[in-house]
């Protein structure tokens, strides 16, 4: 909540006020990021064992914060304290060490192979290489619900890259939000490089801002929104959104296992999780079993407040308009269709955002709740008949961000998993891969595109910058002007010593193109 030049953070559990963060005014941004470039040209001539050791200096001030930052994160976004160590910190710290080893292995100089060309230009005294470039400035637009992990991991790699980063966290998480500059600042990294901004009206002004990239975290119209503001600028965007993930449950899967995995994934977050377990689709000749065993694990799961109470495995939501939105989603369900075996309600007993985890059968492909995202702790259960039917169901969605294939042969869910359009598809398990920073994360069609994390995350981060160095050691090309008989015969000779001749014949013709070049250098 905005109050007066503050925005105030309250606990979803108490409601109570938790701290609060300065605003800035959406025009001191073109400022901010001035001041940002100017870290980054000192942060990207910095000598790379300096900012190896910068970074190593970080892991350890985050380790030594590291109960401070769960106890943090717990008051503000509600979830219990060990899904705020596992789910946020760890994979902060998880992140910095990737980056660290990347940054070490990272050549500064690639040399590129040149193909049929590659003999004949290095004889002509002629190679290619990139360096990879940092883009300058990048802005990070992050959501509530991981408040440390997606904007942290976002611009770590983004630092790692050699950029500076303006980062704007939720209006909902700003303390967890602003803690990110903080932690830079205090580990020795150059002043401005890296920026957290609130403010009403700052994320629709960031993105329509002059950074380098815009990478977004959020929901699917949103995302629309700030493709529409960065294209007025050409800005290229990475859009992690939406997810309506299915779970495949196959006949032979280890059901007790896979029932635990349905659990956490479902609940876990409370459900706000863009990559959270929300179709789960079981065989039909397990069907009733599996569901059995998911009904009594999930009345076994105690909700509270997860701070003060070790055993509470399900938080409160990020605050009531969240908890509405769940009751709305469920009742459309129940009106088409569907039938609440579980939860469907705000949790009884507890004053703070609390709804209860809600298990819904009955619905078909075509409901409302199949189609569109449910960022909450809501999941729908549904028979199919064989795999064709499973992977025909688990594609019948906009969304594509994640997925998972349970089964005791993991060469079958391999089959299965390859068959699934979502960017991830995880066997045997799901949602954790967000945490293994050396893997791309991202989606296709209304879950976005662009990748985030690993190799590919840090491509989008850099500009790939092509040097072609000619020694000069010959006068001129084979197809410079002017031309003439000579030219064009020389000419028919490379094509066909590239394309057509093999062995000798390729070595006679490249002879016969150096005497026509050793000509031209006489005349």
């Amino acid at each position: 909540m905005y109050r007066d030049s503050v925005l105030v953070s309250f606990s979803p559990v108490t409601g109570e006020p938790i701290g609060e963060v300065p605003v800035h005014d959406p025009s001191s941004l073109g400022q901010v990021i001035k001041s940002s470039r100017k870290a980054q040209l000192e942060w990207s001539s910095t000598p790379k064992r300096k900012r190896v050791a910068l970074l190593q200096n970080l892991l350890s001030l985050m380790t030594e914060r590291s109960e401070d930052l769960c106890t943090l994160i717990a008051k503000e976004t509600g979830k219990p304290l060990v899904e705020a160590m596992n789910t946020d910190v760890m994979a902060s710290l998880t992140t910095i060490d990737y980056c660290i080893g990347w940054l070490k292995r990272h050549p500064d100089e690639m040399e590129i192979h040149l193909g049929g060309f590659h003999t004949m230009m290095r004889y002509m005294g002629r190679r290619s290489y990139v360096r990879y470039r940092p883009l300058g400035v990048i802005g990070v637009i992050a959501p509530f619900n991981f408040p440390l992990a997606i904007p942290f991991s976002q611009t770590m790699m983004a630092v790692t890259a050699g950029n500076a980063v303006v980062t704007k966290p939720s209006a909902n998480t700003p303390l967890t939000g602003h803690m990110i500059e903080t932690l830079f600042r205090d580990a020795g990294f150059p002043t401005g490089l890296v920026r957290v901004v609130s403010g009403k009206g700052v994320g629709k002004t960031l993105a329509a801002s002059a950074v380098d990239r815009i990478i977004f975290t959020g929901s699917t119209e949103a995302g629309r929104k700030v493709m529409a503001s960065a294209s007025q600028r050409l800005t290229p965007v990475t859009l992690e959104l939406g997810g309506k993930d299915p779970m495949i449950v196959l006949e032979d899967a280890d059901l007790e296992r896979a029932s635990s995995g349905a659990l956490w994934g479902s609940f876990v977050n409370s459900g706000q999780v863009c990559v959270g377990v929300k179709r789960i689709l079981v065989h039909k000749d397990v069907y009733s079993y599996f569901l059995d065993l998911l009904l009594h694990k999930t009345e076994m799961l105690k909700q509270g407040d997860g701070l003060e109470d070790p055993d509470v495995s399900m938080g409160a939501m990020i605050d009531d308009e969240a908890v509405t939105m769940m009751e709305e989603q469920v009742r459309r369900a129940v009106e088409q269709g569907g039938k609440v075996l579980a939860g469907g309600k705000r949790t009884p007993g507890l004053s703070g955002s609390f709804f209860m985890p809600t298990i819904i059968t009955g619905l078909s492909t075509s409901s409302d709740l199949w189609k569109e995202e449910t960022f909450g702790p809501v999941v729908m259960v549904a028979a199919f008949e064989d795999n064709v039917e499973a992977v025909r169901m688990a594609n019948d969605s906009p969304f594509a961000l994640s997925g998972s294939v349970w089964t005791k042969n993991t060469d079958k869910g391999k089959i299965i998993a390859s068959a699934i359009r979502s960017g991830t598809v995880v066997v045997n398990n799901c949602l954790y891969t967000y945490g293994l920073p050396s893997t791309p994360w991202g989606g296709r069609g209304e879950s976005g595109f662009g990748r985030t994390h690993g190799q590919w995350g840090m491509m989008e981060l850099m500009e790939p910058h092509h040097v072609h160095v000619d020694s000069g050691k010959f006068p001129r090309d084979i197809w410079w002007t002017p031309y003439d008989l000579n030219s064009l015969e020389a000419n028919r000779t490379l094509m066909d010593a590239l394309f057509h001749k093999k062995g000798i014949g390729k070595a006679l013709a490249l002879l016969s193109i150096r005497k026509y070049l050793k000509t031209k250098d006489s005349d």
